[in-house]
């Protein structure tokens, strides 16, 4: 009985661990994003490359609950350190639609395009369609949010901007992290 506990506290600990790393790794990412591509912001949240949700997607593809977690975690924090601190429903809804977005479309990709959950056979066509599904749920969600907060009068466009910010972030974090795993391989295994 007590190594069961322990084993079940080393896996919450190791659990806790990764929502840790995505969450400093998703809020750097997203301050690197600001730096880079400030001047292609649209609008008040919305931007023409939006790096951080390629790190959305890809963490809870990989980590499941633990990247949605940091990503909400870390959104948060963005939100109250860059946006107006006393704004709690706004800061917390925000957090929420950020970790829950992606998590949302792995739901759906696992349903409707057969996505194996382990990420077994893969493929660049099923990677697309999922990355461009979570990029309309997270543009749709978010946009709504905003909507109703009174923070976008241009829904429309807003959403579109944004779908094509994340989808733009997306397939620039997934160009890379092919491009790293292939120089990984090719470097140390043989």
């Amino acid at each position: 009985m007590f190594e069961k506990t322990n084993s079940h506290e080393m896996r919450l600990e190791y659990q806790a661990l990764w929502v840790f790393f995505c969450a400093v790794i998703y809020f750097y990412a997203f301050k690197v994003n600001s730096f880079l591509f400030d001047w292609l912001e649209f609008s008040n949240g919305v931007s023409w490359i939006f790096i951080p949700s390629g790190l959305r997607l890809v963490f809870v593809l990989v980590l499941h609950q633990a990247g949605a977690i940091g990503i909400v975690l870390a959104s948060c924090l963005i939100n109250y350190t860059q946006g107006q601190p006393d704004a709690h429903l706004f800061n917390i809804v925000t957090g929420l639609l950020s970790g829950l977005s992606p998590f949302l479309a792995r739901v759906i990709a696992i349903d409707f395009f057969k996505f194996n959950t382990n990420l077994d056979g893969l493929t660049v066509h099923t990677l697309f369609k999922t990355s461009m599904l979570f990029a309309v749920i997270s543009g749709i969600l978010h946009q709504l949010w905003f909507f109703w907060a009174g923070l976008t009068e241009t829904f429309v466009t807003n959403t579109f901007v944004m779908v094509v910010g994340d989808c733009a972030g997306t397939i620039l974090v997934m160009v890379s992290a092919s491009f790293l795993f292939k120089t990984y391989q090719k470097l140390f295994i043989h």
